[in-house]
Parts: C-alpha cells; sequence; structure tokens
C-alpha cells in the first residue's frame, strides 16, 4: 500500500478532483491532506472529505503557510507508510497510477524512488509546439514533486524537501531533492505508463523551467549566486546520504567502547 502526501494552500477549485483520482487507486493506504495555511474554504473542504471516508483520508493543518516543502514533509512525517507519493493539489492521477510504482518497488526493490509519467493538460500553444518540447518536458517529469513515489525511509534519510528559504523565494526545492536523488540513488522511470495529469494554468512554476530550457528566459531574480546556492543545498543532500551509507556499511556492528584522549 501507498500512502499519498497533498500539500493544500488555497485549493478549494481543484482539490476535489485530485481527492478522487487519489482514492480511485486500490494501492491506496491513506491520504494525507496538509492544509498549509489556506484563506480559502481548502481546509473546511478537506475536512468534509476527511468526513465522508474516514477509514482512508487524514487531514492536518499547518498553523501558518509554510511553503510546499514543509507542508509535504509534515506529510511525510504523520504517515506510517512504507511508500509515500506526493501528489500537488491542482493535479490529479490517472487510473493505476500507483500500481504502476507498486509493481516496480514489488520486483525492483531496490529501487527507492519511482517518477511516474507527467502528462500536460491545457498547456500554452507557445510551449505544445516547440520542436524541443519533448527535451524539455523531460526536465519537468526529472524535478518535478507531483510524480513522485519514494521509499519512505529513503526519503527521510535525505531530509525530505528541502526548506532552505531560497526556494520560498524562487521555488526550486523539488529539483534541488530530485537533481540529488539521481546522484545517490535507484530512479525507476515510468513514463510510458499511467502517471499524473499536470493541469497547466499561465503562471505555473512550470514555465519558468520551460521558458529557461527553451527560450533561454531567466528571471532576473535567478542570479548565479543563488544558483549555486541551490547546488549547496543539492550536494548537502548527498552528502548526508553518503555518511549514513558509510555508518550502515561498518564492518563493525554493535556498542564499540571509545576512549578519547584530549590535549
Amino acid at each position: 500500500m501507498i500512502d499519498v502526501i497533498i500539500p493544500a494552500y488555497n485549493a478549494e477549485q481543484t482539490l476535489q478532483r485530485a481527492v478522487q483520482s487519489v482514492l480511485d487507486q486500490p494501492e491506496l493506504g491513506t491520504l494525507w491532506i496538509i492544509d498549509d495555511g489556506s484563506q480559502d474554504q481548502t481546509y473546511a473542504l478537506a475536512k468534509a472529505f476527511e468526513a465522508q471516508v474516514p477509514q482512508k483520508i487524514r487531514v492536518e493543518k499547518m498553523p501558518q503557510n509554510g511553503g510546499v516543502a514543509k507542508a509535504r514533509n509534515w506529510g511525510a512525517l504523520q504517515s506510517n507508510g512504507e511508500f509515500i507519493a506526493f501528489l500537488d493539489a491542482d493535479d490529479a492521477y490517472q487510473p493505476n497510477a500507483l500500481k504502476v510504482a507498486e509493481r516496480i518497488f514489488s520486483f525492483r526493490p531496490e529501487t527507492a524512488l519511482v517518477r511516474l509519467a507527467l502528462v500536460p493538460v491545457g498547456i500554452a500553444e507557445r510551449y505544445a509546439t516547440h520542436p524541443q518540447f519533448d527535451y524539455a518536458w523531460q526536465h519537468m517529469q526529472m524535478t518535478c514533486g507531483g510524480n513522485v513515489v519514494f521509499r519512505r525511509a529513503f526519503f527521510l534519510a535525505c531530509g525530505g524537501f528541502p526548506q532552505h528559504a531560497l526556494f520560498r523565494e524562487l521555488g526550486g526545492e523539488d529539483g534541488a531533492l530530485g537533481i540529488a536523488t539521481t546522484q545517490i540513488s535507484k530512479v525507476a522511470t515510468a513514463f510510458q505508463d499511467a502517471g499524473v495529469l499536470h493541469y497547466c494554468r499561465e503562471g505555473m512554476h512550470a514555465e519558468y523551467l520551460l521558458d529557461a530550457i527553451l527560450f533561454q528566459k531567466m528571471r532576473p531574480t535567478v542570479t548565479a549566486e543563488k544558483m549555486a546556492e541551490a547546488e549547496a543545498v543539492t550536494a548537502h543532500i548527498c552528502q548526508q546520504i553518503t555518511t549514513l551509507k558509510q555508518a550502515l556499511n561498518s564492518p563493525t556492528l554493535g556498542v564499540q567502547p571509545l576512549t578519547l584522549h584530549w590535549t
């Protein structure tokens, strides 16, 4: 079974679609809806869903808006599942999406993370008709935070989605973690199978990535210094896992008394 975590901020218009797509997955363990300090009726709506399906849905409310990374991480901490998936509140699963991930983990137990297909719905024509769109969208599928299914222990070992203040300003915490996972673990991609419907809108965060790749258009706030800062976060995640591997692979197990000699 797979627990699903939906971070929701002012998502009253799309939450029902996302929730229904999760409930339609036979592999669902528990759906965690994390209200991130919404100012609309998102929390009330989520609680109504919880009341209707109490055996499957749990709702948590953050005390104030802390950003998608914090909301996702909080959901991961509440879950007791072996596997956790993240879905954005304005997206939806296709039928059998979680079955794809479950089968991969079953037959390839060394897999730490599965990336499901990310299918753009209603994307602007300037992107869809670009000859390099498929190439650019591949970057989205490899860095998005809403099409992933993690082995929960691995996710927690990575420290979750980075909550660095830089990402609250620019976004990109998905990419920082996504890039790190490709360097420290086995990431399975299932881009030819059922996945996530990504409903596009003007101003969505994906436009920044697509603009940069397809049109070499960078936001003025994205400076070399900030890019270096983001890369340092990715490097820190990698270092954490490298250190953990050294500890877990120690040839000496059990209690080892040590004496320190101070100078």
